[in-house]
């Protein structure tokens, strides 16, 4: 009996012990989640790589956007000229370009630029020049158009270019996001984890303490030889049960505890504050959702994987055809010793310069190409099925939450029904001992039974909170672009 007793006082220490890490002051759920998405590094990573991708998503924008670009050179030639042509000893000649260029999304390509070519012949014969010097600008003002009709035929490559570009960042960003609402749940779950195993220990020590109290009861009409040995043999084996059962709930605390801190980007052993109380009207209270708000951030993923797979399989398909390309260009052109006049005499028609032609190219490897082309056919063919599949698998994921939930709602409704009649059976049996129409070992019996409805309401309130987490994933606000 007295090694009965101090192994209780040692666990009831622990307790204590325990319960020492658990600060005064409450954390609610809220605020614990703001913390985590402050401090856990996991989680800004994941909230940094859906905003990066956010951003990223930009640059398809930039497929069709005005270019603008410009070239300096400078340099000379010194080979030997044609008998026709003034001889000289070499050329040295400054070129400077500056033009504005546009892919158009029906596959047009426009340039329009201004060119100016400073040249000086070195070395070269006066009297041949008649005089003038050996120097003069060439000034030209050029528009050059390309239409494609086969590869890439009227921008279809390059509107798939776009949409790959897009789609890539749009996946990166909504499967970041996914992580990051999966890391929030969880860190929910651990809250209420939490919350819950301090309340279950609680209720085991009242376990532990009304078995105790049978056992004294028992032990004490034993010695009295008003009792059965065999009373005392069972209630001594019912508190190293309920004893072995703090243990446990002791365990689940601490590693409640650590799960917590992790969430939070602390050591294991850091102590954590007091929770909010388990507000079971609250819980009960909390709705059945009668419709799935929305997808969840994996299938938005997935529906731009296999938006991204068509595109690309377009895009394949575009690359490896026939190139049959119509292109021209239009300048007018102006020559001068002085910049400024060859500026001028560019806006002259005179001595304009003009032509059409045709490119045409095509791989002789058919094979190769028809391979390639079957490739990202069956990339596509696997992405749309994975979508289909993820579609699928949401509904029926929603369907058996809405029933959990429903279901775990009723039985917490019911454990607490369950629990409000053993509060009442041992308020009334209490009500009989102090008019003695019964024994103190039945009112021991009854604060057993009703700490045990106690831990049952509370399983069913953590497993409603858990589900209510769940459902959360369906209503992750992440825009995806176009």
């Amino acid at each position: 009996m007295m090694k009965k007793k101090s192994l209780l006082s040692v666990i009831l220490l622990v307790t204590t012990l325990v319960g020492l890490g658990v600060n005064a002051q409450g954390m609610s759920l809220d605020e614990y989640l703001d913390m985590a998405r402050r401090q856990n590094g996991l989680y800004q990573s994941r909230d940094n790589q859906a905003e990066g991708a956010r951003l990223l998503s930009r640059e398809a924008d930039l497929i069709f956007t005005p270019k603008l670009f410009a070239q300096f050179q400078t340099g000379y030639d010194g080979k030997l000229q044609s008998p026709a042509i003034i001889n000289y000893d070499r050329a040295k000649t400054d070129l400077y370009q500056l033009g504005v260029s546009q892919l158009f999304t029906t596959g047009l390509e426009a340039k329009l630029s201004y060119n100016l070519i400073n040249t000086e012949l070195v070395g070269a014969d006066m009297t041949l020049l008649g005089g003038r010097e050996p120097r003069f600008v060439d000034g030209t003002a050029r528009l050059e158009l390309s239409m494609p009709f086969w590869k890439n035929g009227f921008g279809r490559g390059a509107r798939a270019d776009e949409e790959v570009s897009r789609q890539q960042a749009v996946a990166t960003r909504y499967q970041s996001a996914a992580q990051a609402a999966s890391f929030l749940t969880d860190a929910e779950t651990a809250y209420w984890r939490l919350a819950t195993a301090v309340e279950q220990v609680k209720i085991e020590e009242q376990s532990v303490k009304a078995a105790q109290n049978i056992l004294n009861y028992v032990s004490g009409q034993n010695r009295k030889n008003l009792g059965e040995r065999a009373d005392v043999l069972q209630a001594s084996a019912v508190v190293d049960t309920y004893i072995l059962q703090l243990q446990q709930a002791q365990h689940e605390l601490r590693a409640a505890q650590r799960g917590f801190n992790l969430y939070l980007n602390r050591e294991a052993q850091t102590a954590v504050p007091g929770l909010d109380r388990l507000d079971f009207a609250s819980i009960e209270n909390i709705p059945v959702p009668a419709a799935r708000p929305g997808d969840r951030p994996d299938v938005k993923a997935g529906e731009a994987q296999a938006t991204l797979a068509r595109a690309t399989s377009t895009l394949a398909a575009e690359r490896n055809k026939p190139q049959l390309d119509l292109y021209g260009a239009y300048g007018t052109n102006g020559q001068a010793s002085e910049i400024s006049d060859a500026i001028s005499a560019t806006g002259k028609l005179d001595r304009d310069t003009a032509y059409v032609g045709v490119r045409f190219s095509m791989p002789l490897n058919m094979g190769a190409r028809s391979d390639a082309q079957n490739g990202a056919l069956k990339n596509q063919l696997a992405a749309d099925q994975n979508l289909r599949y993820l579609q699928y698998a949401q509904e029926q994921n929603w369907f058996d939450l809405v029933e959990k939930m429903s279901d775990a709602k009723q039985s917490l409704k019911l454990s607490g029904t369950i629990e409000k009649a053993h509060l009442a059976k041992l308020e009334n049996e209490r009500t009989r001992l102090r008019q003695g129409r019964t024994t103190t070992y039945q009112v021991l019996l009854f604060e057993q039974d009703y700490n045990r409805a106690q831990a049952t309401r509370i399983r069913a309130a953590a497993q409603v909170l858990s589900l209510r987490s769940q459902a959360k994933l369906y209503q992750v606000p992440v825009e995806g672009g176009k």
